[in-house]
């Protein structure tokens, strides 16, 4: 881990920082290994590499997804891209003013999920004593149309996922009414939930669809159908990558 601080911080802001790292390495199993800080002009930047290693058995790509796998994600979406929107929105709100006091009331799991996400060690641990073994994987950072379409396109496979079957979280919901946007279109492109996507064969259906915190929200399709959602009333919407493009 390389920090990178302002002198604005304090040895206690350090501290601080290095407490949440080594819980992070006490939850994931890691150890932190190195390290060094120098100093910034201004803010805060952090530089961390992780290494690790796997059984070649127990590694899933993106690239294993077959016709009629189903399609399945952890979790809900579109709570960190609404957490971001209530930073933002209580971030002009404050401008010019002595003593600001954020209003997340009843928001408090956005404003979680956009600045401590949490990797799904936990799906992953359910898959195995279960015993099902997706075939391909990958985690949803910048957003499931943007991730469908990698595991599609690695795999040389089409897929349809049905809106109506999306998770999306009660709070997720209302931010989404609040600042008048489509909650799907969150759920789609606005990443960072650090949720599980991933695609197993038809017959895991009856184990995985009574796995907590999974659901199946499609399946895989041949590659000349492409990569659509099906809406509520039945109509078909091309997938496109709208999400974060990092070679952008």
């Amino acid at each position: 881990a390389l920090p990178i601080f302002s002198k604005r911080f304090t040895v206690e802001h350090i501290e601080e920082l290095y407490s949440g790292i080594r819980l992070a390495c006490e939850i994931y199993g890691v150890d932190l290994v190195g390290g060094d800080t120098t100093s910034s002009r201004q803010g805060l930047v952090i530089s961390i590499t992780c290494i690790g290693e796997a059984d070649p058995d127990k590694i899933v790509t993106r690239s294993g997804a077959k016709d009629t796998d189903l399609i399945c994600v952890s979790g809900d979406l579109g709570a960190a891209y609404m957490g971001l929107q209530l930073l933002e929105r209580e971030k002009v709100a404050s401008v010019g003013q002595k003593d600001f006091e954020p209003n997340f009331a009843g928001k408090e799991y956005l404003v979680e999920r956009q600045l401590k996400p949490e990797a799904r060690k936990d799906i992953v641990r359910e898959l195995a004593q279960a015993g099902i073994v997706p075939t391909a994987m990958m985690d949803v950072s910048d957003g499931l149309s943007s991730e469908l379409m990698h595991i599609c396109n690695d795999s040389g496979v089409g897929c349809r996922v049905f809106e109506e079957r999306i998770p999306i979280d009660y709070q997720t919901a209302i931010m989404a009414e609040e600042i008048d946007m489509n909650v799907i279109t969150a759920a789609l492109n606005g990443g960072e939930d650090y949720e599980l996507l991933f695609t197993v064969p038809l017959h895991s259906h009856d184990k995985v669809k009574d796995l907590p915190g999974v659901k199946v929200i499609g399946h895989i399709t041949k590659p000349e159908l492409g990569c659509a959602m099906v809406t509520r009333d039945g109509a078909e919407i091309p997938l496109q990558a709208q999400g974060w493009n990092p070679l952008k």
